[in-house]
């Protein structure tokens, strides 16, 4: 189902416009970003737009609102479903932040900001992730073992070294097997959980 604003929300992102300062954080917005973030939980397999973690069962807080192209440079794109997801505070807070060099050319792009060519990255909106990252997932005990697997040398690899998916694979099987999240202790990660992944990926 597409996210649509009611006329009051129309009418309080306009009020937020015009009150100036920050906009986003203004209160009257409240509402507007409450409906932003349930449209996109609301999805089949609500997930992390970039590394693809699942959201099913967390806390609303640990849950972000993300603008793709970020609202503090591209201001008239703030409100654009095209342009918001959601993700993990890792990925947004941690990693992307306000950074845009994940852009192929800015001055290429000018006004044509939804066409896939001008991400280096899976686009949330303008890609399907699967056709480019696919993540294997099994659970050992009460741990939930995560591999992702690259499918594309363009925008998959290049997804997979930005958010760094390495280490999410890293500390979950560390995790499983009590060990401290390191990437010095991959090495240490058991031979039959190393099979169990291999045969996993094999059936993709």
């Amino acid at each position: 189902m597409a996210l649509v604003f009611e006329q009051v929300d129309l009418d309080n992102i306009v009020a937020a416009r015009a009150a100036g300062n920050n906009i986003w954080d203004n209160p009257i917005l409240s509402n507007v970003k409450i409906k932003i973030k349930d449209h996109f939980l609301a999805a089949p397999f609500p997930k992390c737009c970039y590394c693809s973690r699942s959201a099913i069962g967390e806390f609303r807080m640990v849950i972000d609102i993300e603008h793709v192209l970020p609202k503090s440079r591209y201001d008239s794109l703030m409100f654009d479903v095209q342009n918001l997801n959601i993700s993990c505070k890792r990925c947004n807070m941690e990693i992307k932040r306000s950074k845009i060099d994940f852009v192929v050319d800015v001055n290429a792009m000018k006004n044509d900001y939804f066409n896939s060519v001008h991400y280096k990255f899976v686009h949330p909106n303008l890609d399907k992730y699967t056709e480019h990252i696919r993540v294997a997932s099994f659970r050992i005990g009460d741990s939930i073992l995560n591999k992702y697997l690259v499918r594309t040398e363009s925008k998959g690899r290049y997804t997979y070294n930005y958010f760094s998916l390495n280490e999410l694979e890293i500390d979950n099987l560390n995790q499983a097997q009590g060990l401290e999240a390191s990437a010095s202790l991959t090495s240490r990660i058991s031979t039959s959980i190393r099979i169990k992944i291999a045969q996993l990926l094999l059936k993709l």
